[in-house]
């Protein structure tokens, strides 16, 4: 058998245009996810500078996904309409998702704000020296949350009318700022001390995404044409809205809950490791989530297609689809995460220097050969955790994209809870595995759901559900 009759190499070659869609995604996450981390990184030398960003961003995910209520349900309707070819109700979506998107960004924003001084961080486990450079952190940050959750509507019109280069261009641009201005915070203003540093990053994150938010507007009035102006809410097309709500809520709910779960995980691991472990999983966590993004962007351009097939009738085209889209996930997760894992000893070493030779984050004097190994092992278990991952990035987005909303919800919400905290607190805090039973409860969650997510769109229920069917 030659290498092009394997099966791997022609499932990607039948799918060549979901690749070329998803690379632009790809390549917009990356540099999302680089956005969120790049302050962890710059502030490498101030080791409780960078803890405190690791923790507040925890902090801001629970929140942030409110702003998927009405963003991945408009892409959804979207494609599913334009298969139908129901064009006016297109338009209809795209003031709706924008003005109470609006309204959930700046209640948001205030709320982050607002829990910021309100002892969270304390009922995290925070370390105390941490908790004020987190604090004025997350409440210089905060402000701008308003910002993203536009941009992230913005973001949905344009892939849902299959233009996936724009955010990536706003991404880049993004991320250009942040890093500029960071560099301007921490290493341009003399005599600037470590919290004035820590309110300098802070507010280049909210420069960036003030960024982000214009380029995301002149974009979606140059390339999809249409209007925002706010007469066109009226008369309110409630059954649009109910649907957006039906489909976003629950999987708002389940991204929330799981999120959550994160959450009460880092307190777990803040709780049973010091400070120096706590740096060392931030870092761990930052390197994990570049590997499921090819997973993530080929499941997005995924959905945009499948909505369209399935707009359409062609419901057996949707079901290899998926499962194509599927394998080649498995298949790049894995291939990254050995290559991450190979390098690991050395990466993490280099990373972790400032903070094992600093006595305020490593007091009992752990060597960096200990610390280097710790990573190593974590990212042995990370290879099987991937390939969950990877199953259940495409697959919930396969079924949320067909109608079947509830049974990721409830899975998600369920495994979430019963392994990433329930098992990690046991192996953390009982049996006194540090991050490595954070990485084990983790790794069967994202397992167990997978396979039960597979088992499900294999049997086939998402072929009676139909999302556009009561809509004019």
């Amino acid at each position: 058998m030659t290498a092009r009759e394997l099966p791997i190499i022609r499932t990607f070659a039948r799918n060549v245009d979901i690749i070329k869609l998803s690379v632009p995604v790809f390549l917009e996450l990356i540099l999302s996810v680089a956005m969120g981390y790049v302050n962890q990184f710059m502030l490498a030398g101030i080791p409780l500078a960078s803890n405190a960003v690791g923790q507040a961003n925890q902090i801001s995910q629970i929140f942030i996904v409110t702003f998927s209520v009405l963003s991945n349900s408009s892409l959804i309707l979207i494609t599913q309409l334009r298969g139908k070819g129901n064009e006016s109700a297109i338009k209809d979506i795209y003031p709706l998702a924008f003005y109470f998107n609006l309204a959930i960004g700046i209640l948001v924003a205030a709320i982050n704000i607002g829990i910021a001084p309100a002892g969270v961080f304390s009922l995290m486990g925070v370390d105390k020296e941490v908790i004020p450079f987190a604090i004025n952190y997350q409440m210089v940050s905060g402000v701008s949350l308003a910002f993203l959750a536009l941009n992230n509507v913005f973001s949905a019109f344009l892939r849902g009318n299959k233009k996936m280069v724009q955010p990536t261009i706003i991404a880049f641009a993004m991320n250009g700022v942040a890093a500029c201005a960071n560099a301007v915070a921490i290493w341009g203003i003399p005599g600037l001390d470590e919290m004035g540093k820590t309110i300098g990053v802070a507010i280049s994150t909210d420069l960036s995404r003030l960024i982000g938010l214009a380029l995301s507007m002149f974009f979606f009035y140059r390339v999809v044409h249409e209007s925002l102006s706010p007469k066109h809410l009226f008369p309110l097309r409630k059954d649009l809205l109910k649907m957006m709500t039906l489909i976003g809520l629950p999987t708002a709910g389940e991204t929330l809950s799981y999120n959550f779960s994160q959450l009460v995980l880092v307190i777990i691991v803040n709780l049973s490791v010091s400070v120096l472990m706590q740096n060392l999983r931030s870092y761990l966590i930052t390197f994990t989530s570049i590997i499921y993004l090819f997973a993530n962007g080929t499941g997005i351009a995924m959905q945009v297609v499948e909505g369209n097939l399935i707009g359409e009738g062609k419901k057996d085209e949707a079901d290899r689809l998926v499962r194509d889209i599927g394998m080649m996930a498995r298949t790049v997760s894995l291939i990254m995460s050995l290559i991450i894992t190979a390098i690991a000893y050395w990466v993490f070493s280099a990373l972790m220097t400032s903070a094992v030779n600093n006595p305020e984050t490593n007091p009992d004097g752990i060597g960096m050969g200990t610390v280097a190994l710790t990573a190593v092992f974590c990212m042995l278990i990370d290879i099987v955790l991937d390939q969950g991952r990877a199953t259940n990035l495409v697959y919930v987005k396969g079924l949320e994209t067909a109608g079947d909303i509830m049974f990721p919800v409830l899975s998600s919400i369920i495994t979430s809870w019963v392994f990433t905290v329930g098992l990690s607190a046991l192996l953390c805090l009982v049996a006194d595995l540090g991050i490595y039973g954070a990485f084990i409860g983790a790794c069967l969650d994202e397992c167990v759901r997978g396979i039960a997510y597979v088992i499900r769109w294999r049997r086939g229920g998402w072929r009676k559900r139909t999302l556009t069917k009561n809509i004019a």
